[in-house]
């Protein structure tokens, strides 16, 4: 679902905005959903996400995916709560697990 935005009519000096998750069939707020203020949906292109999938996301932050265009990865080791690299080999950061 695309993302609405819409101005915060409560006389502020400072123009106040939210975003909302919305149907393009549904019809466009005329009350802020939690606090009752009036608001006006501001004219632009709604905001789709279409490259998103969980498969190209598992993907994109494989091992070997991050390694390849230059990525380092840290994980924590839980019996000595250093940090060791487990992706790349950033010279760097030896420091912080040594």
């Amino acid at each position: 679902m695309p993302l609405f935005k819409y101005l915060i009519l409560n006389q502020s000096k400072i123009p106040e905005y939210i975003e909302v998750e919305q149907s393009i069939r549904e019809q466009p707020l005329s009350k802020h959903p939690l606090t009752g203020e009036p608001v006006e949906r501001i004219p632009q292109s709604p905001s789709l996400t279409l490259n998103h999938s969980e498969k190209r996301e598992k993907r994109t932050l494989s091992p070997d995916h991050l390694h390849k265009h230059g990525f380092s990865v840290l994980e924590k080791d839980k019996s000595s709560s250093k940090y060791i690299q487990t992706v790349g080999k950033h010279p760097k950061l030896k420091s912080l697990h040594e």
